[in-house]
């Protein structure tokens, strides 16, 4: 299994963004965050929030993100993060 280098309360936002998805699409939504951070940080590069946070804007369809950025918003550091 891959070994994500998060910062700050980068994991737990991870987290939180599987698990706020419906359970069919979870392993799915898994392994494609999971392939984006590698692709946007490598194996090695650090995941702060602000990166974990951006990833996910950039690729969640519209109509879920509002749902989304309100399951994360608690676990930010900078609320403002979540403002889509």
């Amino acid at each position: 299994m891959t070994k994500l280098n998060f910062t700050e309360n980068a994991e737990a936002i991870y987290e939180k963004s599987i698990s706020a998805t419906p359970l069919p699409f979870r392993k799915t939504t898994k392994n494609g965050l999971t392939e984006l951070l590698l692709e946007r940080f490598g194996e090695d590069g650090e995941i702060t929030e602000a990166g974990i946070v951006e990833v996910i804007k950039a690729n969640t369809p519209k109509p879920f993100l509002g749902r989304g950025m309100k399951a994360i918003a608690p676990l930010l550091s900078d609320p403002s993060l979540a403002e889509y």
